[in-house]
């Protein structure tokens, strides 16, 4: 199980971090990736972190899923991204799985890829998609998405996607080891 983590300039500190944590814990490997020649990348307070793979490298790779965390100048510089767009509707196309939380599930709708499938998102960001957006909703599952509403769900986004590839009792076991039980 491969994933890949795009990290514009401005993620959202917990939204990435934390669904790569969790992730890691469960034995799924993610690898982050910045948008540009760097691997270095600055997250919305500011935080530098080195990405694994910048996207020319992450290109070359066969993934199971890609992860899009939210923090709107990320989302923003995603979307400015021709690279990172080609490389999600690649995806997209290969049937692969993908993930986003909070802005980020507005790149999905910018691309089309959200018609008739449940959602949620930050409010504000669903963009006209309002007959299958769940406001309500703190992360919504479906076939081959999985969206989250905000940075307050970024633990029970990533068990969605612990569930979503490696079962129900794998996401139990993860969720009683973060516990501490």
């Amino acid at each position: 199980m491969l994933g890949l983590m795009l990290l514009g300039h401005g993620f959202e500190d917990n939204e990435a971090l934390t669904t790569r944590d969790v992730l890691l814990r469960a034995k799924i490997n993610v690898y982050t990736t910045s948008l540009d020649d760097s691997k270095v990348v600055v997250s919305s307070h500011g935080l530098a972190v080195m990405s694994d793979l910048n996207l020319k490298q992450a290109v070359n790779l066969d993934y199971d899923f890609i992860i899009l965390p939210g923090g709107l100048k990320g989302v923003n510089n995603i979307l400015a991204s021709k690279e990172a767009l080609s490389l999600i509707e690649k995806m997209n196309a290969h049937h692969k799985l993908i993930f986003a939380i909070c802005a980020a599930p507005s790149i999905l709708i910018k691309l089309g890829l959200l018609k008739g499938v449940p959602f949620t998102c930050f409010p504000g960001f669903e963009n006209g998609n309002e007959e299958t957006y769940l406001k309500d909703e703190g992360v919504v599952a479906s076939e081959r998405f999985i969206t989250a509403k905000s940075m307050y769900y970024s633990i029970d986004f990533a068990l969605a996607i612990i569930e979503k590839l490696l079962g129900k009792e794998k996401r139990a076991q993860v969720l009683k080891s973060l516990k501490g039980e």
